[in-house]
């Protein structure tokens, strides 16, 4: 038998589409202060907004009639008639999000007009109001949300941990700042400030604000003007994409929205410039007619339909294609001119005739080595050192020390594994002494190992088998849970963004348990007090590292249903093959042979010597007969 649902049944239905988790509550909430025209938003979070989601503005407020109409389904003050649709320029218009928020979770409302001498407070469960007061209150509105699905188990039971949860704040809180460059945001979770904005001028302050200057750094400038639509804002240096896409926005007329069609666009201008697995950051603003497009398509606002679709398509694909065409490969400076005095140029007409005055010059060996004791300082300026000494002691050996015409039983190390070089014929690489000679080891540009088997040359590239070593060592302690940290001297601040360094901080005991010792340092700021043991000699890019981190940090968000065991090992792995890819890769002049045989000893004693964590080559065996045929002998 048919019949109308009772209205608290309906407001959890609709509540289902539009209050997904504590994110959608706060989105809904801060577009709501926005609409009002607050110029000041605080939202305060606990818990991840399981518990509390408080959202206070200094708009224009309500009346306490206007604010009982609010719970209602359906009751807004943005559209009168069907023909408003076509003309939408606030971010609500369809009366839900009030109601669904009403539905499912218990919301305290205190509210009050400029003209009003008292404000009203409402205390709304279930859909209905409990009760309501007078109160005294500055002008504007203020929501709590407290135990948000207290009245819908399943929904709570499945909401993810508490770092996922708070990432997905900041990101509906990023979206709408951005979007808003005169608003003043501010942020507070679990009574610690993590975003604090102050207005701005322009759309580059606000990024730097949330993102930090390092981001900033990496945009270019795009800007195209058309009858159809005009697109402005900032796409990301191809040399400097990520292996993240967080920092990807798309906003119609300052409406965040999502697009996979026009994401495509976005990454069609790229194609050829980016390796696989890397993405590029963008900022990307539509200006487009309200008649031209349809965002009453689902609950949540985020989808829109456009009328011109596949020309606006064309036009992002060449504006994207020209910004990176012209901005990305150039060197840019910038200046934060507002507020500096303007000085005089200076007269150069004094300087005309001096055409003898140079700049002071400093000569160096850069060669020089005081602490090398393999060659001397003489030796060094006739332009020889380790690698032409070794190199001239092989030439003059003929070939013949560790040489291919080797006979007798081959005795050393023999390289194991499935692959080419793991049978006995082509596997003898060792440092002992064949028939009372020692195999060489040259170095080759600082870069190369290179030492003879019985059937060729087997060449070694020290950086990447440096980072399997590493990478190896580095897994034996992280599976052992107890990986050292090395205190530093002198601790390194990193500047992160907002959404980063939320996440590090609230994986704090994790971080430390892979060797990291990370200490809050200001906004959004870490300082390095300590790093894995492993690393303390290496030459390690740590602001990168974190980078790294954050990112591994994201996706072991997203594996909640992993087993804790299994996912922990996986993302152990993924970390430490991720930080040894940030060792810096330099050549290293300065070994000597014994040196040269430990790497490659060390190599070979590895789980897999031949590939890197990433899967890079870090050995290569030339046989007897491929040197024939490119000698042509």
């Amino acid at each position: 038998m048919l019949k109308v649902l009772p209205e608290q049944i309906s407001n959890l239905i609709a509540a289902g589409e539009v209050v997904q988790r504590p994110a959608s509550v706060v989105k809904e909430l801060m577009e709501n202060a926005v609409d009002a025209g607050a110029l000041q938003v605080q939202v305060i979070i606990n818990d991840s907004g399981r518990t509390l989601i408080q959202v206070l503005d200094n708009g224009c407020g309500m009346s306490s009639q206007e604010a009982r109409l609010s719970i209602l389904r359906h009751a807004t003050s943005k559209i009168s008639s069907a023909e408003d649709l076509q003309h939408i320029i606030t971010y609500g218009f369809r009366g839900e999000a009030l109601a669904s928020i009403a539905a499912c979770a218990e919301v305290t409302m205190i509210t009050r007009r400029e003209e009003d001498e008292t404000a009203t407070e409402l205390f709304i469960s279930e859909s209905s109001v409990k009760s309501e007061t007078e109160v005294s209150a500055p002008k504007g509105t203020n929501i709590a949300v407290r135990n948000l699905f207290y009245n819908v188990p399943a929904r709570r039971k499945f909401l993810k941990s508490d770092a996922t949860e708070l990432r997905q704040i900041v990101n509906e809180f990023t979206k709408v700042a951005l979007t808003r460059r005169e608003v003043e945001f501010k942020l507070i979770h679990n009574s610690k400030i993590l975003f604090h904005l102050p207005p701005v001028a322009n759309l580059k302050q606000r990024i730097v604000q949330i993102d930090g200057m390092a981001a900033a750094k990496d945009l270019v400038d795009i800007g195209v003007k058309t009858g159809v639509v005009s697109i402005w804002g900032y796409v990301g240096n191809p040399l400097l994409a990520k292996k993240s896409q967080q920092n990807q926005y798309m906003f119609v007329n300052g409406r965040y929205f999502r697009s996979a069609f026009f994401n495509k666009a976005v990454q069609k201008a790229y194609d050829k410039l980016l390796p696989d697995g890397l993405f590029p950051s963008y900022y990307l603003f539509f200006d487009v007619s309200p008649e031209e497009m349809d965002v009453n398509i689902h609950p949540a606002k985020t989808e829109v339909k456009f009328e011109n679709e596949s020309v606006i398509f064309k036009i992002l694909d060449c504006a994207v294609r020209e910004a990176i065409g012209v901005g990305a490969f150039m060197p840019g400076i910038e200046f934060d001119r507002e507020g500096v005095p303007e000085f005089p140029a200076t007269n150069t007409e004094i300087f005309r005739h001096r055409e003898n005055i140079r700049p002071p010059q400093v000569n160096y060996d850069p060669l020089f080595n005081p602490f090398d004791e393999g060659c001397n300082a003489f030796e060094r300026r006739a332009g020889g050192g380790d690698d032409a000494l070794q190199q001239s002691a092989f030439e003059q050996s003929g070939f013949e020390q560790g040489g291919f015409e080797q006979s007798g039983p081959e005795q050393g190390t023999v390289w194991e594994g499935d692959s080419k070089y793991g049978t006995e014929e082509e596997g003898a690489l060792s440092g002992q002494e064949q028939e009372g000679r020692q195999m060489p080891y040259l170095v080759v540009g600082g870069r190369y190992i290179v030492t003879t088997l019985k059937s060729g040359l087997v060449a070694v590239n020290i950086a990447k088998a440096r980072e399997r070593i590493l990478f190896e060592e580095y897994m034996k302690s992280l599976r052992s849970d107890n990986a050292a940290i090395q205190e530093s001297l002198f601790p390194q601040t990193a500047e992160l963004s907002a959404n980063d360094y939320a996440l590090l901080m609230e994986n704090e005991e994790l971080i430390k348990r892979i060797g990291f010792d990370l200490r809050p340092f200001g906004e959004n700021c870490v300082v390095v007090y300590g790093i894995p043991a492993i690393f303390a000699q290496q030459r390690i890019d740590v602001p990168a590292m974190l980078d790294e981190l954050a990112v591994e940090l994201k996706e072991l968000a997203e594996l909640q249903e992993m087993p804790q065991e299994q996912m922990l090992a996986g993302f152990k792995e993924r970390v430490a093959g991720r930080l040894v890819g940030h060792i810096a890769d330099e050549p290293r002049t300065n070994l000597n042979p014994a040196d040269a045989r430990m790497i490659v000893e060390s190599l070979f004693a590895c789980e897999n010597p031949y590939v890197t964590p990433s899967g890079r080559k870090c050995v290569e065996m030339i046989t007897l007969e491929e040197l024939d045929k490119r000698l042509n002998l």
